[in-house]
């Protein structure tokens, strides 16, 4: 072999041994990054589960809270519906008492509700035509001041309305009822509802 073939044969040889020097670097450089690409993957991989199982908790309390919520608001509504026919109930009791019942009622309340003026007491035209006799001096006994029967009759289903010079006091039963209804509700709902 001429000195320029062995030159040449050593080149390729060297050339050769730095070829598989080169790949093996680059092998084992591709490995190192295959192996950090795997272990990064695994890492996002971890948090994006970590994510979606926090993402999962959330919507599942938020669910509940809004279930129990619903549930809350159901449920004061079912009160509320019970409360209301209770006191619906109440005053057609109250409207279809007999009249001794109802009128010793009305003297109860011209009582507590008159002033200690002259004044005037309106009824309905049904409670006109059934008033008791000598009812006026019945509630002018008890009145705190003079009262004297209105001859019109009131457009009110029960009750009464005091006139003083001019200005009315609505004491028909649903007036009450409208009046005291946030008390009414609370102590119903104590009595129905307290734990």
């Amino acid at each position: 072999m001429t000195g320029l073939d062995k030159i040449i044969e050593e080149i390729r040889a060297e050339s050769a041994e730095n070829t598989e020097k080169i790949i093996a670097q680059a092998n084992e450089k591709a490995q190192e990054i295959i192996s950090e690409a795997e272990q990064k993957g695994q890492k996002q991989s971890e948090q994006i589960i970590k994510n979606a199982e926090k993402k999962a908790e959330d919507i599942i309390n938020r669910g509940e809270s809004s279930a129990n919520l619903e549930q809350n608001r159901a449920l004061l509504v079912a009160k509320q519906q019970v409360i209301n026919e209770m006191l619906s109930k109440t005053l057609s009791y109250m409207e279809s008492l007999d009249d001794e019942q109802y009128f010793s009622l009305i003297l109860k309340l011209a009582e507590k509700n008159s002033q200690e003026e002259k004044g005037e007491i309106a009824f309905s035209k049904k409670d006109l035509d059934r008033l008791p006799k000598n009812f006026i001096e019945k509630i002018n006994a008890v009145s705190k001041g003079e009262l004297t029967i209105s001859k019109a009759p009131v457009k009110i289903n029960s009750g009464f309305i005091l006139i003083y010079g001019g200005i009315e006091e609505n004491c028909s039963f649903e007036a009450m009822f409208r009046s005291k209804h946030e008390e009414l509700t609370d102590e119903i709902s104590a009595l129905l509802f307290s734990d």
